[in-house]
């Protein structure tokens, strides 16, 4: 595969769109249950073609105010997950966070703060937003964590609100406003460059 185009940097990871070449590693980590458990969701078996299905829709545009990133690390580009800003152009400047990394070995390692960050400071600079919200499962205490590290602060929980594999869960609410953005992320996000040779 050619190496992808890429629009925003940071220091271990780059971000851009998400393209059709992804459909393969996209499948096998949404058939990882605990992937899909640790983004409060319920597992089940999916096909490629269901991806691609739910992909496809994206990729030409038609869900309004909705920007999803590829996340690759640096400097090989290897694909380690998703993100998206949801929501984006109402009135009240308020939008949504998403974001998974998707296999075992790359959590932990600072990837999801820094992509977080990097999408952050694009959401704040060019698409306007001014606050920023996102939710995630109590048993995912390193994601909080990430999110912590990467400007967002818990703000409340719907107590016990999901059930992921037996287990009871509740639901933190957290946020992050452009005006309280950290400072040492300033640069993060800004174009290094555009990239590369890639037809996706």
């Amino acid at each position: 595969m050619d190496a992808p185009r890429v629009n925003l940097w940071g220091r271990r990871v780059a971000l851009g769109p998400l393209h059709l070449g992804l459909l393969p590693v996209l499948t096998r980590w949404e058939n990882d249950p605990r992937t899909i458990e640790l983004g409060g969701d319920e597992f089940q078996p999916v096909t490629e073609e269901v991806v691609r299905a739910r992909l496809e829709p994206l990729l030409r545009g038609e869900r309004a105010g909705w920007h999803g990133f590829a996340i690759y690390a640096l400097p090989d580009l290897r694909p380690i997950g998703v993100a998206n800003v949801r929501d984006v152009g109402t009135p009240h400047r308020t939008a949504e966070f998403g974001i998974t990394i998707g296999d075992p070995a790359d959590r932990g390692r600072g990837y999801g703060a820094e992509a977080t960050r990097v999408l952050l400071r694009y959401a704040f600079d060019e698409l306007g937003v001014h606050t920023m919200l996102l939710d995630t499962v109590s048993v995912n205490p390193a994601a909080i964590g990430a999110y912590q590290r990467a400007g967002f602060r818990e703000i409340g929980r719907i107590r016990q609100a999901r059930r992921i594999g037996g287990i009871v869960a509740d639901v933190v609410l957290m946020e992050c406003l452009a005006r309280e953005f950290p400072a040492e992320a300033a640069t993060a996000g800004k174009p290094r460059q555009i990239a590369t040779n890639s037809a996706h």
